[in-house]
């Protein structure tokens, strides 16, 4: 996992980050306000599904440059993380999301936890 500000670096290079690791990125869009940009996959989906609510928006927007980014981090942030938004490409296939700081957080530890234990 790696972080990015995304009013400071151009939110294309910090999709392609993502896209090309498959890994999430903690996003700050301003201070207190982060959210959490990941690839959309069977393990990932499960985070998303959590949110009781699930915006869509355009892959397009995402990465236009600007503030579009900071602006779906900030309201995943004011909705008390009750909101994620997935993400869309050209073919309306979901490929990212941004979700909660905290309520990811709380999913890898228990997704952590409920992994079996390796014996020596």
């Amino acid at each position: 996992m790696f972080e990015a500000n995304c009013l400071k670096e151009q939110p294309a290079d910090i999709v392609r980050r993502v896209l090309e690791e498959q890994r999430p990125c903690f996003v700050t869009a301003r201070e207190g306000e982060r959210g959490v940009l990941l690839p959309l996959d069977e393990v990932y989906d499960e985070v998303v599904d959590a949110h009781p609510r699930v915006l869509s928006a355009r892959m397009k927007d995402l990465v236009r440059p600007g503030k579009d980014m900071a602006m779906y981090c900030v309201q995943v942030a004011l909705s008390d993380e009750r909101d994620a938004i997935r993400f869309v490409d050209e073919e309306g296939q979901p490929v990212l999301a941004m979700v909660g700081a905290v309520r990811f957080l709380r999913w890898l530890e228990e997704a952590e936890e409920s992994e079996p234990e390796e014996e020596p």
